[in-house]
């Protein structure tokens, strides 16, 4: 194996999220049982909070290094939409006849970002990027995602700086204290990104 096989590639650990949340939402419409459909719909949560976060913290403060300073700002615009569809259905009540809607309304304003980063971004940084550099963005990703709040707080700093990390980690204990203590229960996630 070459050295350069060992790298990580960001664009690749970005889609892994994406997908994850794919195989999710199809593994939601496939649930016959309600139980099994809360768990799933707490695991898709789950997994666009931490995406969107860690993104914020650390993959779009290297976009202006790259050309893609533009891109910044709206997929920051993106992120807060998405965060707040995405709180809607944290606090939606699972048994609720609306869920389904309010669920698909995150989905599908995760799932429309993620194409327009798949077809015009993502392609743009990975032949922008050597092989190092994609690693070392990889990295602070994978990094981002174990210190992120685990649910959507729509009202918290999206500046990607000092401040936004700064609430991350009190957030992320008060989720998991909250996951906790109303018993929230999540599925297996299909595609796993490598340990750092």
């Amino acid at each position: 194996m070459s050295t350069r096989d060992c790298y990580l590639d960001i664009t690749q650990e970005m889609k892994i999220d994406h997908d994850n949340v794919r195989d999710l939402f199809d593994r939601y419409h496939r649930a016959s049982s309600r139980k099994l459909k809360g768990m799933i719909a707490n695991t898709l949560i789950r997994e666009m909070a931490i995406h969107g976060e860690a993104k914020e913290l650390s993959v779009y403060n290297d976009y202006p290094q790259i050309g893609l300073g533009d891109a910044v700002a709206r997929n920051k615009e993106d992120s807060a939409e998405i965060k707040a569809c995405v709180h809607d259905a944290d606090v939606a009540r699972r048994t609720s006849d609306e869920y389904d809607v309010i669920l698909s309304c995150a989905i599908s304003a995760f799932l429309a970002h993620a194409k327009q980063e798949e077809d015009q971004q993502l392609p743009l940084v990975r032949k922008r990027l050597t092989p190092e550099e994609s690693d070392k963005m990889a990295r602070a990703f994978l990094k981002a995602r174990t210190k992120v709040p685990t649910r959507p707080h729509s009202y918290g700093p999206q500046t990607g700086g000092i401040g936004q990390k700064a609430v991350c980690m009190p957030a992320r204990i008060q989720d998991m204290v909250v996951e906790t203590i109303e018993g929230r229960e999540f599925v297996e996630l299909k595609y796993h990104h490598p340990t750092v």
